[in-house]
């Protein structure tokens, strides 16, 4: 039976690029759609954001504190047993409203036992639109750069 909806997942991720051009549904299976204010009153109350975009664009910027879990590749740690409480509330994201990334993730998360999925069908342009608190690529400490100074010759 597991295997079933790990299939179904596995499935569902890699036909999601065909998908992006729809609009996200309004209504999952035990999924409750969230709105901009009330994503922003999960966050407020410490909720677990879940990034679904390519981890690439949750560099270039992401709501603050979200964790990235790209829908094709690091999404299905949440399927292994024991990985999250399933009675953790997490929040999932895409883009915004015309990607299904976050509706497929969300549907997921329900399907693979999560109790309480919430998601955020506006996703992070809308976030990012607000002004809500954002962690940018710019904000980020960069990198330290190793140089190696040449050896001084011995006498």
């Amino acid at each position: 039976m597991k295997w079933n909806f790990y299939l179904a997942g596995c499935f569902l991720a890699l036909t999601s690029c065909f998908l992006s051009a729809q609009e996200a549904p309004v209504h999952i299976k035990n999924v409750v759609t969230i709105n901009s204010q009330q994503a922003k009153r999960l966050h407020e109350l410490g909720a677990l954001f879940i990034d679904v975009r390519p981890y690439q664009q949750w560099q270039w910027g992401h709501i603050e504190r979200s964790n990235s879990l790209d829908l094709r590749a690091g999404f299905r740690q949440l399927f292994a047993p024991d990985t999250l409480d399933k009675k953790t509330p997490i929040v999932i994201y895409g883009n915004s409203t015309y990607h299904m990334r976050g509706a497929v993730a969300s549907y997921l998360a329900a399907l693979w036992g999560y109790k309480r999925v919430f998601f955020f069908r506006d996703g992070y342009f809308s976030w990012l639109a607000l002004d809500y608190p954002v962690t940018l690529q710019s904000d980020q400490v960069p990198e330290e750069v190793v140089s190696r100074e040449p050896e001084k010759e011995k006498d």
